[in-house]
C-alpha cells in the first residue's frame, strides 16, 4: 500500500480544516454536503465543529466511534483525509466523508489505497461489515472502483433512498448523515467473507424421508 494512513487527533484540527478549505475553494460546491452542524454564520466555524467530532480526546467516552485519518506521502504531506464512524450495536463501520484534491482517473488508485488501509485496520479489530452511500446515478462507477474488494467481501445495495426522502429506519437515516439528499441515494453494504459465510453453509442439505406407508 502506498502512503501511510495516520490517525488524527485534536492537535491536527487546524491542518485538517486548512486542507478542507483548500479543496472546497476549488470544486463545485454541490460535490460536498452543507455542514448543518451549528448556528455559526461562517462556514469555517461550522467545519471546525464538524471535524472536531472526529478528533475527540481519548478521555471522552466512546471517543473512537468517530475517527479521522490522513493519507500522507513520504514527506508527511496530506494526499487525502477521511472520516469513519463505528457502531456500538454491531461490528460495522461506515465511510462518513472523504476529501482529496485529486479528481478523475487520478482519484481511483488513491481511493482504493485508502479503502485497503481502512479494511485492514477494521478487520484487525474484528469489525467485519462496512456501509457506504452514494448517488444511485453513480452505481456503475462506484461498483467499478470497488471491484478489487469483491473477492474478499460480499457486497450488495441494501436499499435506495429516493431524493428528498427520509428513511423510516433510524439506522439507515443515520447512515445517510441525518440529511435529505437532492438525488436518489444507494446504501451499499459489505460483509467480510469468512468460513462460516461461504455458500456451503447456507443451509446444508435436506434429507427427505419417505412417506409413511
Amino acid at each position: 500500500m502506498q502512503g501511510s494512513l495516520v490517525p488524527l487527533t485534536e492537535a491536527h484540527l487546524d491542518i485538517l480544516v486548512d486542507f478542507a478549505e483548500s479543496i472546497y475553494e476549488n470544486v463545485d460546491p454541490d460535490k460536498y454536503p452543507d455542514f448543518r452542524v451549528s448556528n455559526d454564520i461562517d462556514d469555517a466555524g461550522k467545519r471546525r465543529k464538524f471535524f472536531s467530532a472526529f478528533l475527540l480526546p481519548s478521555e471522552f467516552n466512546n471517543h473512537n466511534i468517530r475517527q479521522a485519518y490522513a493519507l500522507v506521502d513520504e514527506n508527511g504531506i496530506y494526499q487525502a483525509a477521511v472520516g469513519v464512524k463505528r457502531f456500538s450495536h454491531m461490528p460495522s463501520w461506515s465511510l462518513s466523508w472523504l476529501l482529496s484534491p485529486r479528481v478523475g482517473i487520478r482519484f481511483i488508485p488513491l481511493f482504493r489505497n485508502i479503502m485497503e488501509h481502512l479494511f485492514e485496520l477494521h478487520e484487525n479489530a474484528g469489525i467485519t461489515e462496512f456501509y457506504v452511500s452514494y448517488p444511485s446515478s453513480r452505481e456503475g462507477a462506484y461498483s467499478k472502483i470497488m471491484l478489487p474488494f469483491r473477492d474478499k467481501y460480499y457486497s450488495f445495495v441494501e436499499c435506495t433512498i429516493p431524493a428528498m426522502t427520509r428513511s423510516p429506519y433510524g439506522f439507515v437515516h443515520e447512515l445517510m448523515g441525518y440529511a435529505l439528499h437532492p438525488h436518489d441515494m444507494n446504501l451499499r453494504r459489505y460483509i467480510l467473507r469468512r468460513p462460516n459465510t461461504e455458500p456451503a453453509s447456507e443451509g446444508g442439505t435436506i434429507n427427505r424421508q419417505g412417506k409413511a406407508g
